[in-house]
């Protein structure tokens, strides 16, 4: 490796690297999308034979072996005189077992950012649709599902990275009720709750989607101190007298920006914090790549919703409140922007 040098070396002109790694997006995702659909992490688990495998999942045996070698080069797969294992990436997230799975998550958002990508030439040269495409219109069934992987997702990594920024407040110790709004199946409520006797947790989001919630709450054996409010949060009443709230990727739907953190500013007691984690476009809105490309399917659609960034936090200081702090973290979706801010006054121990 000590004699590698890189083309442009030779001739001095501008690399074109980043053009040709382009070309290779199509191909990770048309071979994460059949790992997932022949549910590859699952039969490695159970042998390392090539052979084995393709007299198992019907294919062809040479074509395998070169499939699994081009997932061994995504970092999927170990190879070892000829014979496979799932790397740790796959063994905790492409697992259907584990309780960190993420190949339906995966597979959904895929499809999400890829489903205008075929039209776009005829969006850039007609815009937006002037109405939604209501074949996406999804029934109860569909919200229960995605809130199973949802669950997933935030055991991956989201909840635990909000409880701890959770238990560093200096507010913490008097800490005794928190509203996760908009939280789905409250993973993200329960880590937090669970990380404290005396706290108490509310979680608010759509009926089809508590139910997901209801199930998760029983399995943590959090019953009694976790409780549900379900319905549209712009509508309904999700309480008062919180200590705390959180609301992940999901203030998109809040009708008139800063009159909604009016409402969250009453239901905190003073002293009380609010903490939003949601994406933060900089640079005229063309950064961070990772936030804009995969939000751009939904832009070109008329779905603009991304928040740039600073936007949350000055439409919560226009409502009244006060002492923001952020933070930014970098997550394997892209940086989250984790804006802390707090009510005035003083959190009653």
């Amino acid at each position: 490796m000590g004699n590698t040098v890189r083309l442009e070396d030779f001739s001095g002109a501008l690399s074109y690297a980043p053009l040709t790694e382009c070309l290779l997006g199509p191909i990770r995702m048309t071979l994460l999308d059949a790992a997932i659909e022949l549910k590859i992490a699952d039969h490695l688990d159970e042998s390392d034979d090539p052979d084995v495998l393709a007299a198992r999942l019907g294919v062809h045996p040479q074509n395998l072996r070169f499939f699994l070698d081009g997932l061994a080069a995504m970092g999927l797969v170990e190879k070892k005189d000829g014979r496979y294992a799932n790397t740790r990436l796959a063994q905790e997230y492409l697992r259907t077992t584990s309780d960190t799975y993420l190949g339906e998550l995966l597979t959904d958002l895929g499809k999400m950012q890829s489903c205008e990508l075929p039209q776009l030439m005829e969006l850039l040269r007609e815009g937006p649709p002037e109405k939604a495409d209501e074949s996406r219109q999804f029934d109860e069934a569909h919200w229960r599902r995605s809130a199973r992987n949802l669950a997933r997702y935030q055991r991956a990594g989201l909840a635990r990275m909000a409880a701890e920024i959770a238990a560093s407040l200096p507010e913490f110790p008097a800490m005794r009720r928190v509203l996760d709004l908009g939280g789905g199946p409250g993973v993200v409520c329960m880590e937090i709750v669970a990380s404290k006797p005396e706290l108490e947790g509310v979680i608010c989001d759509q009926p089809a989607v508590i139910e997901v919630a209801r199930e998760e709450i029983e399995s943590r054996g959090l019953t009694g101190r976790v409780t549900c409010c379900a319905g549209n949060y712009n509508e309904i009443d999700f309480g008062s007298s919180y200590d705390l709230i959180w609301a992940s990727h999901n203030l998109y739907f809040a009708k008139g920006l800063q009159d909604f953190m009016g409402r969250l500013l009453q239901g905190l007691n003073p002293g009380g914090v609010f903490i939003s984690a949601h994406e933060g476009l900089r640079n005229e809105r063309t950064g961070p790549a990772q936030c804009v490309l995969a939000r751009l399917p939904c832009a070109l659609e008329g779905r603009n919703v991304s928040f740039a960034e600073g936007e949350v936090a000055d439409a919560a200081k226009a409502a009244g409140f006060a002492g923001h702090e952020k933070r930014v973290v970098v997550s394997p979706f892209g940086e989250i922007h984790v804006d802390i801010l707090r009510k005035p006054g003083r959190l009653a121990a």
